[in-house]
């Protein structure tokens, strides 16, 4: 990956913070300030995990990256949420983040890699940090950002990403659209490179017409704007159909994988000679049904 920052020649790819100084607790702790309730946020790095999920071309049916996705084995803290709204409020979301990426950057070398950041560590300029672990890995960067996630400081949060991304070849994502209070204006404001579809918009997408309209006509924004489109959660054979008819760009969901350690390994494309086979036969067996002499003409019998 190419960046202005310089690299150390000694670094080591398990190194999670190459270029910092030797302060070991900084490196295997979060402490955040503290809380009105006397408590202070300390999460230690052993407490935290990063599993991956494949993210797949829908025409090809290759892993085209993985998202890294957090786990915390502190009960209160394992919903990925609670643990970033609880260090949020220490305003500890810049040492959580930098942690997080330095799990997850040196388990995934050789895969584009999307990483999950908080608008916090955008106004305390984290991102911009030289040192930082995603500046050292091998392969594409692309960075979401929740849609529904509010912005203390929105210009701040431009200026920084925009220096970010003129400094590295990392990409902005836009997450979850279509969640919540979807703000469109955002797909202009951020000029994102690309744009998650929120589960929400895929669950009954093949069942429900006006909303395959809907959607496909998002679709035709984002890519009129110069956005790729990623359609999350799929979960079955029927939704993925739905999404390609859509013409979105990537899927991510169950059905291609559950988010694991390491990054699955899966034989990709997934079975693709099973999954087109499967993909056929579907097809194949709804046609006496809607098309009752397709069949026939087509085994040489009279029609």
């Amino acid at each position: 990956m190419s960046t202005l920052f310089p690299l150390r020649n000694d670094r080591r790819l398990d190194d999670p913070f190459p270029c910092c100084s030797s302060d070991d607790e900084h490196r295997r702790c979060v402490r955040g300030a503290a809380l009105p309730n006397g408590t202070r946020f300390h999460l230690h790095r052993d407490e935290l995990r990063v599993v991956y999920q494949p993210i797949v071309r829908c025409k090809s049916l290759q892993v085209f990256a993985y998202e890294a996705l957090v786990r915390c084995s502190v009960p209160r803290l394992a919903n990925p949420e609670a643990l970033f709204q609880h260090a949020s409020r220490a305003r500890c979301c810049g040492e959580l983040g930098r942690l997080i990426r330095s799990l997850a950057v040196p388990h995934c070398p050789g895969h584009a890699l999307f990483l999950n950041i908080h608008p916090q560590e955008l106004m305390q300029r984290w991102l911009v940090r030289p040192d930082d672990p995603m500046y050292f890995h091998d392969r594409r960067i692309f960075l979401e950002i929740t849609e529904s996630m509010p912005f203390d400081d929105f210009a701040l949060c431009q200026r920084v990403l925009r220096d970010v991304r003129s400094r590295t070849n990392a990409h902005l994502v836009i997450d979850d659209l279509g969640v919540g209070y979807s703000n469109l204006g955002r797909l202009t404001q951020l000029a994102p490179d690309v744009v998650k579809l929120d589960r929400a918009l895929i669950v009954n997408l093949a069942r429900d017409s006006q909303k395959l309209k809907l959607v496909a006509g998002v679709v035709r924004l984002c890519k009129d704007l110069g956005q790729m489109v990623v359609a999350e959660g799929v979960e079955t054979l029927e939704e993925f159909d739905a999404v390609c008819e859509t013409e979105a760009d990537f899927a991510q969901g169950y059905f291609f994988g559950r988010p694991a350690f390491p990054p699955p390994s899966l034989t990709w494309p997934l079975g693709s000679t099973s999954l087109m086979a499967s993909k056929a036969a579907a097809r194949d067996a709804s046609l006496p049904a809607l098309h009752p002499r397709s069949r026939s003409a087509r085994a040489g019998g009279t029609p």
